[in-house]
């Protein structure tokens, strides 16, 4: 104790300082006490609004994840799609085979015909002008499927890399967010503690000195003196 008490008649310490200095802790505890119930007030709103907060970025993880899921399901039926228009690719290419086959048909049976010359000469002009048509119309065909397959394989390699991107920037700030809310609840439960370890330094310091103020006023003051001036 750094408080002096003032002497008594009969020995022992004047009981009005010690009643004075028993008043003044009190009141200078209870005033301590109300600080560290109004931190540990303050710190429970803080963690309850860190907790909601986890809570909705938590929650707000969840919907990404199962967007993401949606994204995949949407990539795998474009994936099929593309599959699809490759096998029409081949169903044209082989159409365009199945043509020059028929087209060396008909050029086989057009030399088994007469050898009339103006005949021979008009199925001829006519074998190539079929063999020509054949072969333009396959080559667009082929074209115009590979200048679709090669734009809907852009579009779908653009629209995964922007889908990549946006999920990778959320991720990371919900993974800093709770990150900081983390380090917050760590620090609010060391100034709980350290409130705990204050209020029962306190509680002791008032429990010895009363032990010592009764033990005191019992063996040494046999009655009530009049206080001195």
């Amino acid at each position: 104790m750094d408080h002096t008490f003032r002497s008594a008649a009969l020995g022992g310490f004047n009981r009005q300082d010690v009643l004075t200095y028993l008043e003044k802790i009190s009141r200078e505890a209870a005033e301590q006490q109300q600080q560290v119930l109004q931190q540990l007030e303050e710190i429970r709103e803080e963690n309850a609004r860190q907790r909601d907060q986890l809570t909705e970025q938590q929650e707000q993880l969840g919907a990404l994840e199962n967007e993401n899921q949606e994204l995949r399901v949407s990539l795998e039926k474009v994936q099929a799609e593309l599959r699809s228009s490759q096998n029409q690719n081949m169903q044209l290419a082989a159409r365009a085979a199945g043509a020059e086959q028929e087209l060396t048909r008909v050029r086989a049976e057009a030399d088994g015909l007469r050898p009339d010359a103006e005949a021979y000469r008009t199925v001829k002009d006519r074998t190539a002008g079929v063999e020509l048509e054949a072969h333009r119309r396959a080559e667009t065909i082929q074209a115009q499927a590979k200048e679709q397959a090669q734009e809907l394989h852009r579009q779908v390699e653009q629209w995964m890399a922007q889908v990549t991107r946006e999920y990778e920037s959320l991720r990371t700030q919900i993974e800093s967010t709770v990150s900081q809310a983390a380090a917050q609840l760590e620090q609010a439960g060391r100034h709980m503690g350290e409130a705990c370890a204050r209020l029962g330094e306190q509680d002791v310091a008032l429990k010895t000195l009363a032990q010592e103020y009764t033990e005191t006023d019992a063996s040494r003051v046999a009655a009530p003196m009049p206080l001195e001036e």
